[in-house]
């Protein structure tokens, strides 16, 4: 969560900043696809997207990462990277919308995706490097670990309700192929750990949805860079 406020909110908060620069003073004022106003940046509006789309995001990610971490000892110490990497391609088309103009239409589409293809990166990163901190402190016996358990605990109350308003306003996860195809995966992986299964069985299970959501991600680039 505090890697989703960071990265998601603040972060993404910067990148939609570089990307209104970029879009040149001619711009400024004309509404984006969401409605808001070019160089109009609030404290409500940052707010918001730091709260609702950072700490959502940040919660969900943090606990998918939790339960492919043991998936990742391999990767080690680009885990983090590969993590971003997955997401970016499973999900990116959530946020690498062809159907968003703005990609387009304010500043450079290449640039536009780089940067906001950079914030899934940076936010596996630093949920791997939290995760094995906060891990080696919760793994003690002093009042640090009693502490980052009950805030844990804690964090779960406000963090799922935001993370409901989150899921129901993301665009293009209508389609229920890719939530039921990464549910099934997710479930696979986790009892073929539990029983011991041969890994191959739990890397399939991981990378079916993995494939599917990179198929639209990429399948999304020519007309999000181009129009086409």
């Amino acid at each position: 969560m505090i890697t989703g406020v960071v990265v998601g909110g603040l972060l993404g908060r910067l990148v939609m900043r570089v990307s209104g620069f970029m879009a040149g003073p001619a711009l400024v004022g004309v509404h984006t696809s969401n409605g808001n106003p070019v160089g109009d940046i609030t404290f409500a509006g940052t707010l918001g997207l730091t709260l609702f789309v950072g700490l959502g995001t940040g919660f969900l990610g943090g606990v998918l990462y939790a339960a492919v971490e043991p998936w990742l000892q391999r990767l080690r110490p680009r885990h983090g990277l590969a993590y971003g990497a997955a997401l970016l391609a499973t999900f990116g088309f959530s946020v690498l919308d062809p159907s968003n103009i703005d990609f387009r239409r304010f500043g450079s589409p290449a640039v536009n995706v780089a940067m906001f293809a950079t914030l899934f990166l940076a936010f596996g990163g630093g949920v791997a490097w939290l995760f094995d901190r906060l891990s080696a402190v919760s793994a003690g016996t002093g009042r640090a670990a009693r502490t980052v358990d009950i805030l844990a605990w804690l964090a779960l109350i406000p963090a799922v309700v935001v993370t409901v308003i989150v899921i129901s306003s993301i665009t293009g996860l209508a389609d229920p192929l890719l939530p039921i195809l990464f549910t099934l995966g997710m479930a696979i992986a986790a009892f073929a750990r539990w029983r011991r299964l041969p890994t191959p069985i739990g890397y399939a299970a991981l990378a079916a949805p993995l494939m599917l959501g990179a198929a639209r991600t990429l399948g999304g680039l020519p007309e999000l860079l181009t129009g086409f």
